[in-house]
């Protein structure tokens, strides 16, 4: 990948069906989610799944947490949030290096850690994507199935 990260950065890796998220810490290394409980595994391309109950955090290179997967420098939550000094992100990314978290992919996913850490907080738009998206579907087969239950009651009247 021709992009050169600075520390601090936030990594987005593309996946088949959704993003991975690291930070970069420097020397080819970044700061990230893997499973902790044995979900689906840690190599890639699919470190966690919705499975999964227990994150670890790890520091590797990019390259291995990227495979063969394309990655880019994202950090266009910059425009809406403040980014903590770049200091502070590396050391509370390698005080987490170790970490067993619990996670969650709507409320603790990769996303919400690394925009923990250049953040100070948990944000993350696939799961807010993918829980409005959750609710539409839901919403939708309620309406569905009074919309069903109408029309054989109007057709029973008729």
């Amino acid at each position: 990948m021709a992009q050169r990260p600075k520390p601090g950065d936030q990594i987005e890796i593309s996946r088949l069906g959704y993003q991975h998220w690291a930070i970069y810490v420097g020397d080819g290394y970044v700061v990230h989610l893997t499973s902790a409980d044995g979900g689906i595994g840690n190599s890639p391309p699919i470190p966690l799944s919705a499975n999964t109950k227990k994150a670890l955090v790890k520091k590797e290179k990019l390259s291995k947490v990227a495979g063969k997967d394309n990655w880019k420098v994202n950090n266009e939550k910059d425009r809406k949030y403040k980014v903590m000094p770049v200091n502070e992100i590396l050391s509370n990314a390698n005080k987490c290096v170790g970490m067993e978290i619990d996670y969650n992919v709507i409320t603790m996913n990769c996303e919400h850690f690394a925009a923990k850490l250049r953040y100070g907080q948990r944000v993350s738009r696939q799961a807010d994507v993918g829980l409005w998206g959750t609710f539409g579907a839901t919403v939708g087969a309620v309406v569905l199935g009074l919309s069903l239950i109408a029309v054989e009651i109007i057709g029973k009247r008729h």
